[in-house]
């Protein structure tokens, strides 16, 4: 597993990661979309790790990858807020992306749909049993997810968040089945990122490592077309 002490290092690293050691992979569908010929075509690493020692250079990732902070911080606000949220207000500010997947007036799911009951269970047992290897919020939902395979309708791409307290440091260790290389992955490790701190700072607790799994870190060929890479 590869070691980083800053995201700036992380996300450039990640990425010729991707670029050089990248196998083709032809896929069928993106959320709830049918892709069609070149379109679904993919360069692909899978079973991909790494750790994070801080959250340096976070927005200089951010700024590296053309993704919006002010986005960031609203997207997370929403994730961690008690209130059910559905769609809320963040996808706004990124509705060229996530318009396409608002259906009735609604996400097929949000994050804080599916964390906003967990997030008080994990802070408790934290809490009370700091030693404890319990402290799991998952995002996936076997009764619900594997009905929509096949693009049936949207499946979350992150799989759980596992809080580990140790040497006096809090760590996450997150874990994604799926992650676009040049559309999400650098919001999606910010907002692990955030999730620690915000962790962290709950239950007094200095924040540790972000260790961070991913099966299939991919990117589309038509957006690596459409950034000059290939």
């Amino acid at each position: 597993m590869r070691i980083f002490s800053n995201c700036l290092e992380m996300i450039r690293e990640v990425e010729r990661d991707l670029f050089e050691m990248g196998i083709r992979v032809q896929s069928a569908t993106v959320q709830d979309r049918t892709l069609h010929d070149d379109e679904g075509l993919t360069l692909e690493l899978n079973g991909y790790d790494y750790k994070l020692t801080s959250s340096d250079q976070m927005n200089e990732m951010l700024d590296y990858m053309k993704i919006d902070r002010s986005w960031v911080d609203k997207e997370f606000s929403e994730r961690v807020a008690p209130e059910l949220i559905n769609p809320g207000n963040a996808w706004l500010s990124k509705r060229d992306l996530w318009g396409k997947y608002i259906h009735d007036g609604t996400f097929e799911y949000t994050y804080n749909e599916r964390i906003r009951d967990q997030l008080p269970y994990v802070i408790n047992e934290l809490n009370v049993r700091p030693n404890t290897r319990q402290a799991i919020m998952t995002v996936y939902d076997q009764h619900k997810d594997m009905r929509n395979w096949g693009g049936k309708a949207r499946v979350p791409c992150s799989l759980s968040y596992q809080f580990l307290i140790r040497n006096n440091k809090l760590h996450l260790l997150y874990s994604m089945r799926s992650c676009d290389l040049l559309k999400h992955f650098a919001s999606d490790a910010a907002l692990a990122l955030l999730m620690l701190e915000y962790v962290s700072n709950v239950i007094f607790v200095d924040s540790g490592y972000l260790t961070h799994f991913i099966g299939s870190l991919h990117a589309f060929n038509v957006d690596l077309k459409e950034r000059g890479i290939f």
